[in-house]
């Protein structure tokens, strides 16, 4: 994708909500993972995971930041950086 400046429109509570979500998400993961480092159990991280509801979280703000992106940069290239995630895969 080339490298232009453009704007974004989408509503200040949805960035709102994002930042507070990312504000969470990263202390608290860094909470846990130096709990876990320090010899805790590592069950804590699903713990979080699940008790907050971590994936439905992350699903609504791929939806916020995905569809304010597609406004200006189309559905074919939102599809193409999505192509480019490398996610998780089972080591068997």
């Amino acid at each position: 994708m080339e490298n232009v400046t453009r704007s974004v429109e989408a509503e200040l509570a949805g960035f709102t909500d994002l930042f507070r979500d990312l504000e969470e998400y990263v202390v608290s993961l860094d909470r846990v993972l130096s709990r876990i480092g320090a010899g805790g159990d590592p069950g804590l991280l699903l713990e979080y995971v699940v008790e907050h509801g971590l994936p439905a979280r992350l699903a609504r703000a791929r939806e916020f930041v995905g569809d304010a992106l597609e406004t200006v940069i189309g559905a074919e290239a939102l599809e193409a950086i999505a192509d480019q995630v490398e996610g998780y895969r089972d080591r068997t």
